[in-house]
């Protein structure tokens, strides 16, 4: 993101009238340092709040994929499990471990965008999109929680990356880069399929590009994407495809939600982008579009923005005619749609283009100081308040080990991978944690040890959770212990029912 790295043929390019912001008061240095400067002062504050607030129930739950070995999940991928165990070499088994390359992913993530949009349409294009990526709230959160959707983002940027880099340079060694990318993709989540749409779309769409069907390099690079993504084919093939079939059995879901998940689809949106900018994504995406499928003059900056969105759009959008779409899920597109709202900036009357600009940055980034500050403490009652997951987890697990040592258990049990990640971390090995249920999820973790089972189990689970058909199967002996609460901001807090188990008639993690 700094001018060190603009190229002599780049700088001397001409922009287009109809692209070219004004001539800015800073000159391209000044304001890129102030960018660069802008980017590392919000990787700091993230890493603060990384350290200072609680993790959310999946994170709790992907930080135990760190604690063995296993090709991928039933779940995801293994990427989120090995930024999540680096992290936690470095920093140890803390908050800050967990999620130290969350800050850090994100704010590579903006040195990548500003590469992709100076190619394609020159510096101020390319200050202007990293400005509005670092606004938007939902990559925001992406800074400090550690998902799938993490490295996702990042690796669909590099795709994006790498294919400019080709349509500048035209040296086709970079699809070896284009295929390690998309095979990183695959291994942070199925999302990142859509890529080879992206790919696919860029080539037949601009007849120049038709070439590299005939470039070895291309093929060589589809083969070091499958290379790179067999641990997840493994994985599938060794368990009965079981990965593939939660995930994939989406798509084929038949809900009855009508233009409702649409309506959500784009509410969501709509939010987790900020208003403002997500207007002016949509516009910049609906302009590129008209450029991208024009009969004359069609430019392949364009077609390869248009790429980079509408497969992954289209398929969203399609899905939420019949189910919801998690506002989290089309997180890889949202670099891409920065660049179509710097785009439609252009567009923008000169007498309002900055003060839409100042707009779309000052809502995007009060919306983000909001989230992160009712993160930390709750400033507004919440209906389904997702950062309730973050609080009281400590003192509530002291709790629970206090009650298993009291009661004589040998072990905690649980029915959710959220409740059981999140008691995991409390504990901390103080105490073996397991889910009575589900133990695909966990194949690849240690047995429990045999003093631990032929002890009774502390069953914990949030009230609601609360499955004692389960319970039933496992065991015949069940007593009621009452119930433990944690608190997690609300003025109840979250209320878990505890029993004793013993007496199994078969071992219960099998």
């Amino acid at each position: 993101m700094t001018a060190s790295i603009i190229t002599p043929e780049a700088a001397n390019r001409p922009a287009s009238p109809e692209r070219a912001f004004s001539k800015p008061p800073l000159d391209n240095r000044t304001a890129n340092s102030i960018l660069l400067a802008a980017v590392l002062a919000l990787t700091a504050i993230r890493l603060a709040l990384a350290s200072a607030t609680g993790l959310v129930d999946d994170e709790a739950y992907y930080r135990i994929w760190t604690l063995g070995f296993s090709l991928s999940y039933l779940d995801h991928p293994p990427m989120v499990a090995w930024v999540i165990g680096a992290g936690r070499a470095i920093a140890g088994d803390t908050y800050l471990g967990v999620r130290l390359f969350a800050p850090i992913i994100v704010a590579a993530g903006a040195a990548i965008l500003w590469r992709t949009a100076y190619l394609l349409y020159g510096p101020e294009i390319a200050r202007a999109s990293v400005w509005i990526m670092l606004a938007m709230p939902l990559l925001a959160v992406g800074g400090i929680v550690v998902t799938p959707d993490l490295p996702s983002v990042l690796t669909a940027g590099l795709v994006v990356w790498a294919l400019a880099e080709l349509d500048r340079s035209q040296n086709a060694k970079w699809w070896l880069a284009i295929g390690l990318f998309a095979g990183l993709g695959f291994l942070s989540k199925y999302t990142n399929l859509f890529l080879g749409g992206t790919i696919l779309v860029w080539l037949i769409a601009c007849p120049d590009n038709r070439k590299w069907f005939r470039a070895p390099e291309l093929w060589i690079g589809g083969i070091i994407a499958a290379a790179v993504a067999s641990p997840v084919f493994i994985w599938n093939a060794q368990h009965g495809w079981a990965s593939f079939t939660k995930q994939f059995g989406r798509v084929g879901h038949s809900g009855s939600g009508g233009l409702n998940y649409l309506l959500e689809f784009i509410g969501a949106f709509l939010a987790l982008a900020s208003p403002v900018i997500a207007v002016l994504a949509i516009w910049g995406l609906v302009r590129v579009t008209r450029a991208a499928i024009a009969s004359r003059g069609r430019s392949r900056p364009d077609v390869l923005l248009v790429a980079a969105v509408v497969p992954m759009l289209i398929y969203f959008t399609a899905h939420a005619l019949h189910d919801r779409v998690q506002g989290n899920w089309p997180a890889p597109l949202y670099p891409s749609l920065a660049i179509c709202a710097a785009l439609a900036l252009d567009a923008v009357s000169p007498k309002w283009r900055r003060t839409t600009f100042l707009s779309a940055l000052g809502i995007g980034f009060v919306m983000t100081a909001g989230i992160y500050a009712h993160a930390i403490h709750p400033l507004v009652a919440v209906a389904k308040d997702p950062t309730e997951q973050m609080r009281g987890w400590p003192a509530f697990a002291d709790a629970i080990e206090a009650k298993r040592r009291e009661t004589g258990a040998g072990w905690i049990a649980t029915s959710s991978y959220a409740t059981t990640g999140q008691i995991a971390m409390g504990l901390k090995g103080r105490s073996e944690v397991a889910q009575l249920d589900q133990r695909i999820r966990y194949e690849f973790l240690a047995p429990l040890p045999a003093s631990a089972l032929a002890k009774p189990a502390l069953y914990v689970e949030l009230e609601r959770r609360l499955d004692f058909p389960l319970m039933r199967e496992k065991f015949r002996k069940i007593e009621p212990l009452g119930t433990l609460t944690r608190n997690n901001g609300s003025p109840n807090g979250a209320t878990y029912v505890v029993y004793l188990l013993s007496d199994p008639p078969a071992p219960p993690l099998q």
